[in-house]
């Protein structure tokens, strides 16, 4: 017994270092990012150029930014409630701001989920149920971005023509990628028993040129993943009908998203080009970063609203239009899901103390709730 109560205290002792890690290395991030971005500019100019902004639009921004977040609360909802656990809007718009959070804070979004999962289970969401969940709006997504972009490359193959070799490669790189992780997926649904002969031939390899040091243990999680795929298909296959509205949310939620850079655009008086012009730009300058293992894909995505964006913005103004877009869809929404975080982590740990000071209370009352 004294052995678990260690290793509990050690693995929490490395979630904190973990979550310590990740903030330094993307409050560094973010100091170098602007670091070299501002260190040739007039600040003051800045400054004045961004007072000029019509702030309705700017307001208009924000709450694209608050409609997408809501967006996921809104289908992890809608699946908890197919998969018969009953949960209000507000606890889910929880877990939507604690996962665009950790999802902002490490690389490669990889925190956002297991946070996700760990609060449902405090609010005694079984893991399986959660992850399941997760898991069906992570492949929508996925696979609605590809189609957004593939839809912005058709609408205006000029876009693509326009961008830098780099930006170019980024978008074959992510794709690829992507086509790859929704393959495994849909295949770990359809066929799993191909794709675990397929992944246990990669594990074999990298642990014979001795890439991979604990293949059992990767194996174990490769095993447990298609599993849960395998509950997705069947969970697919019986609510064809909430997969739909699942994926028009989730339509909307990008589209809100991709639209921020429109709304700054009208903020500064003009009119030149359509809201589909910005939102298939921002899709393809979304698929570029998404795959890139950076925090919020920090310095990625504002080198990428520079290049892209100056056939949209002026000089003069292209730098502050930058400012703004990602302080609106990033920065903003960052300190904000990081308040609600915090909140959410103070209340839960309340709860525990007070479960743990009156537990024949606390027994009791679950008692009666059955």
């Amino acid at each position: 017994m004294e052995l678990n109560n260690t290793e509990y205290k050690n693995d929490g002792k490395d979630k904190k270092n973990n979550f310590g890690g990740s903030i330094i290395f993307l409050v560094l991030l973010i100091t170098l990012t602007f670091y070299f971005l501002l260190k040739d500019q007039d600040i003051s100019t800045l400054i004045k150029t961004v007072k000029k902004v019509n702030l309705i639009y700017i307001i208009t921004g924000l709450i694209a930014v608050f409609t997408f977040i809501n967006c996921e609360g809104m289908n992890i909802k809608i699946l908890l409630n197919t998969l018969n656990k009953k949960t209000n809007y507000l606890r889910c718009l929880k877990y939507a701001f604690i996962g665009f959070f950790f999802s902002s804070i490490t690389p490669s979004a990889s925190g956002g989920q297991p946070m996700q999962v760990y609060y449902m289970k405090k609010d005694d969401i079984n893991v399986s149920l959660s992850s399941l969940t997760l898991l069906i709006i992570v492949v929508i997504y996925q696979i609605i971005m590809i189609c957004y972009g593939i839809t912005a490359f058709l609408i205006n193959p000029d876009f693509i023509e326009s961008c830098s070799s780099s930006i170019s490669i980024l978008i074959i790189y992510s794709i690829g990628i992507n086509i790859v992780l929704i393959s495994f997926i849909l295949g770990a649904i359809f066929s799993d028993k191909i794709v675990l002969k397929i992944a246990l031939w990669v594990i074999s390899l990298l642990n014979k040129i001795k890439i991979l040091k604990n293949s059992e243990k990767v194996t174990a999680i490769i095993k447990q993943q298609i599993e849960e795929y395998k509950n997705g298909a069947n969970h697919i296959k019986k609510n064809p009908k909430i997969i739909a509205k699942v994926v028009l949310v989730t339509i909307i939620q990008l589209t809100a998203m991709y639209s921020v850079p429109y709304f700054i655009y009208k903020a500064y008086g003009l009119n030149t080009y359509s809201a589909v012009d910005f939102i298939c730009l921002q899709s393809i300058l979304s698929i570029a970063v998404c795959s890139l293992p950076l925090p919020g894909a920090v310095g990625a995505l504002e080198g990428g609203f520079m290049v892209l964006f100056k056939m949209f913005f002026s000089q003069e103004i292209l730098m502050s239009a930058m400012l703004l877009s990602r302080g609106i869809s990033y920065y903003a929404f960052l300190v904000i899901s990081g308040i609600v975080s915090l909140g959410a982590h103070i209340i839960s740990k309340k709860k525990e103390t007070k479960a743990v000071k009156y537990p024949i209370k606390s027994y009791s009352s679950h008692i009666e709730k059955s």
